[in-house]
């Protein structure tokens, strides 16, 4: 009996226009949009790949230790045309320098110019508004329609139970709203995958196969609230003014509200204190720095060229420079570095309290399946705040491989390969003809000592010759697919939580409905 009232509710509801029009309007999206975001991706991973190549071409160019800085790069997600989370509003890239704090900022944009206006557009967008929508309209007449008509009380004049209208009525319509929700999927994949540059592994795979559950669960709570409504009001025009009214509250309420809530639960240090703290520690800074002092007077002529990213190296220096150079180095590099981790401290403080916001405003919206929902997929599509926590930690675990790697190959920052081409040994030849010549009594003398300086400047000053950097390194952002599952399932639970709750509910509800 549940099989055949679900097999009519069925028929019913695919002959109607209301689900033709939500189902053209959900396909016609995807045809139309889903080109455009799989070439936002397209570009996006293009100026990922040249900025990527670029960086590490001119960083195997750095003639000295000291001059490695490079910036690193976060690849666009892949599954982004799902759900575009907060991708694109996220820093996409990081500055890696010795003494300095990584400076994040936003990937700029490139290619066509009205893409970004279509960067809140994403396929999640069409389940949140038309599916959702079409699943409330579905079921809002389903029992006070019925009822209004009269033959609800006819049904129930037979011997069936009215468990078995509440499943078969359910059923129907998690049937009917599977049949869009479906064809949506499988186009938007299609079209994902027709173009070449999109490759989808097998954890990708995974992750689609959950977005479509998280799809089908979120479809089922939003047509569970049209059915509840549907048995709690007498007039189907009545249950349909309920179900729009809970989708404002629950679409545009309940999300801003937790925003504005979370911002005032968990606020972020002012500015002027934070100003203050990185003041405090630059004048710290200032004055340890200002301690060290290296005498100058014993020094002779230089010879320097300039490096990759704005940096200098010295070719040739008198042994006198070298050496106190080196001393310098010494004492002054792990003090920046030590400075620097502070100022971090101060802006991973900063982040920290962003990202608390945010999960607080998540908890916070946790009632509103919409949101839940939308959670779900840019956590599973790798766009949500937490994919750039990871990426902040990646960045610094980074820089903290670089450091040492500098740390090793200098003799914590002491070697003159840090800062020079030349050894200390070549600076002592050269100091000494220098002196020679300095030091000629007459001009007979000074001239065939600036002669042989020449000579031996010409054999021995050397060009400059890249590091090998065979053994650095390089950045590689891998997000943890397993890690998105695992953050993902909280909020699935949470919609299979809510189907349970509505479903008991909705079965209480017609059970006590009267049919009169």
């Amino acid at each position: 009996m549940i099989w055949k009232i679900a097999k009519k509710e069925f028929i019913l509801n695919l002959m109607t226009f209301k689900f033709a029009v939500g189902a053209v309007a959900c396909v016609l999206l995807t045809v139309v949009f889903m080109p455009i975001l799989a070439a936002d991706y397209r570009q996006r991973l293009e100026m990922y790949n040249r900025h990527v190549s670029d960086n590490e071409a001119e960083l195997r160019n750095v003639a000295v230790y000291r001059n490695i800085r490079h910036t690193i790069y976060r690849p666009p997600a892949v599954l982004s045309a799902f759900s575009a989370g907060l991708e694109k509003q996220l820093a996409g890239s990081a500055k890696i320098e010795l003494e300095k704090v990584p400076e994040l900022s936003v990937t700029e944009r490139g290619g066509n110019p009205y893409l970004p206006i279509l960067s809140v557009f994403d396929q999640s967008l069409i389940f949140k508004i038309i599916i959702s929508i079409l699943a409330l309209l579905v079921a809002y007449d389903v029992i006070s329609g019925e009822r209004e008509q009269g033959t609800l009380r006819l049904i129930l004049s037979d011997p069936i139970a009215r468990h078995q209208i509440v499943l078969g009525k359910l059923v129907a319509g998690l049937i009917t709203l599977s049949v869009p929700v479906t064809i949506t999927f499988v186009v938007g994949l299609i079209i994902l995958l027709s173009y070449p540059m999109v490759a989808i592994s097998g954890s990708d795979w995974v992750r689609i196969g959950l977005m479509f559950v998280a799809s089908l669960t979120f479809t089922a709570v939003m047509y569970q609230f049209g059915l509840l409504f549907s048995c709690l009001a007498k007039r189907s025009a009545i249950s349909m003014v309920l179900g729009l009214f809970i989708w404002i509250i629950f679409a545009v309420v309940v999300p801003n509200a937790s925003v504005q809530l979370a911002t005032q639960i968990r606020p972020l240090e002012s500015e002027e204190k934070r100003n203050g703290r990185v003041t405090s520690l630059k004048n710290d800074l200032a004055k340890e720095l200002g301690n060290i002092k290296m005498d100058s007077s014993n020094f002779l002529i230089t010879n320097d060229g300039g490096d990759v990213f704005g940096g200098y190296y010295a070719k040739i220096r008198d042994i006198y420079w070298l050496n106190a150079e080196q001393k310098l180095n010494a004492l002054t590099i792990p003090i920046q570095l030590r400075y620097a981790d502070k100022f971090l401290e101060i802006e991973q403080s900063n982040l920290n309290t962003v990202f608390a916001q945010k999960s607080l405003a998540r908890s916070l919206s946790c009632v509103s399946p919409i949101a839940t929902y939308e959670n779900v997929m840019a956590i599973l599509a790798g766009t949500s705040i937490t994919s750039f926590e990871d990426f902040i930690d990646q960045v610094r675990m980074h820089r903290n491989q670089v450091v040492e790697y500098i740390r090793s190959k200098t003799d914590n920052f002491s070697s003159p390969s840090f800062f020079a081409l030349c050894t200390e040994e070549k600076s002592a030849e050269f100091t000494k003809l220098y002196v020679q010549k300095e030091e000629a009594k007459d001009e007979q003398t000074k001239a065939r000592a600036e002669q042989v300086l020449k000579e031996w400047e010409k054999k021995n000053v050397e060009k400059a010759t890249p590091l090998n950097l065979q053994d650095f390194p390089w950045f590689n952002y891998h997000p943890s697919s397993a890690v998105y599952l695992r953050r993902a399932i909280p909020d699935l639970v949470t919609l299979f939580v809510m189907n349970v709750i509505l479903f008991a509910l909705y079965f209480t509800a017609f059970s006590r409905y009267d049919v009169r």
